[in-house]
């Protein structure tokens, strides 16, 4: 029969057994990490954010004085979004990264999925290094092993786990797909431009004694706030005439450039124009043709709807200052007098090249 003492013994030995791995599991959740978190407007707050992570972990891994630093950015581009996680070490230096496009606005679901993928990469690390602390409390106590421990490149730029192999999904949704984990830091790298071609029928106001029928191509440039655009634009002939009948025809063809600020679906331009107009006398003893100069600036203020991820109508009224101006005579009796402002509005139909 075994005595008491035997029985504290075996009693001793269980709990060391059954406490050992709770006490790796214990030291694994102990990994945490800093922090900073850069999204635009609409999608959810960093406290958000980090619920979704320590949701997904069972405990919240993020503290102010951790050594591992990780970046989380969202960006926005043209009905698209661009996530981002980088990982740092102590010193500011990039061991890592992984992009997630998402061909949609909704910013919600795109951070559940960074926030599930982060977790993940978490559980890793964790993992990765409770076994290393333990190796190293161990050689502390026993002296370094026989044998070359495995080489540190094995486990990835600065300790950081391998990127998970296929594509990143979010519950209930569809499948978001990250891109490939760069081999260099891209901290300053912006979102690419896109390039877009259109074209558009408008009305011109104050071009001549009545409405003028114009249309214009357009190629346009734009960043996420900055746009340029360059256009050319002819109109149909137009016909002024006096009492008599006798009148001329006058033509526009300008070409135009414009810098813009874009704020969500509103662009706020500077435009200019510069061209000549065409005119031609009609119904008189003697016809004769002539063309004039013209140099136009003012403001333009434009709405895009877009519909999908490359086709968009673009609305938009210009107010122009003319700066040279002109009169036109028949028989040398000023028939039609050009005024010191003019207007256009119009509609044009694009289309994108992300």
């Amino acid at each position: 029969m075994v005595g008491h003492r035997g029985v504290l013994v075996c009693v001793a030995a269980v709990s060391s057994a059954l406490l050992a791995p709770a006490e790796v599991r214990a030291r694994a959740a102990a990994f945490t990490v800093t922090l900073e978190y850069a999204v635009g407007s609409g999608c959810p707050d960093v406290e958000n954010f980090k619920a979704v992570v320590t949701a997904r972990l069972g405990y919240d891994p993020f503290g102010e004085s951790a050594a591992d630093h990780v970046l989380v950015r969202i960006a926005s581009r043209d009905g698209s979004l661009d996530g981002r996680i980088e990982w740092r070490d102590s010193s500011g230096k990039w061991t890592g990264d992984q992009s997630f496009p998402l061909v949609s606005s909704d910013c919600v679901r795109l951070v559940r999925a960074m926030g599930f993928a982060l977790a993940v990469q978490v559980q890793l690390l964790a993992k990765t290094v409770a076994p290393r602390d333990s190796d190293g409390a161990a050689r502390a106590r026993t002296g370094p092993p026989a044998e070359a421990p495995t080489p540190a490149a094995k486990l990835g730029p600065a300790g950081v786990m391998p990127r998970p192999q296929g594509p990143t999904t979010v519950p209930d949704g569809p499948t978001i797909l990250p891109g490939a984990t760069t081999t260099a830091p891209s901290p300053t790298r912006g979102p690419r431009p896109v390039f877009a071609i259109g074209a558009g029928p408008s009305i011109g106001f104050g071009m001549s004694s009545t409405p003028v029928l114009l249309g214009r191509l357009f190629g346009a440039l734009a960043w996420q706030h900055v746009s340029v655009e360059l256009a050319a634009a002819a109109s149909l002939p137009t016909t002024t005439r006096r009492a008599d009948g006798a009148g001329f025809s006058q033509q526009h063809l300008l070409v135009s450039a414009a810098s813009c600020a874009v704020v969500t679906r509103w662009n706020v331009c500077l435009v200019a124009n510069a061209g000549d107009i065409r005119m031609i006398g009609e119904d008189i003893d003697h016809p004769t043709a002539a063309e004039v100069p013209v140099f136009e600036a003012g403001a333009r203020v434009a709405v895009i709807q877009r519909f999908g991820r490359r086709l968009f109508l673009d609305a938009h009224a210009d107010g122009l200052a003319r700066l040279t101006r002109w009169t036109a005579r028949l028989d040398q009796v000023p028939v039609w007098t050009a005024p010191r402002f003019a207007a256009a509005v119009g509609v044009d139909t694009g289309v994108r090249f992300p």
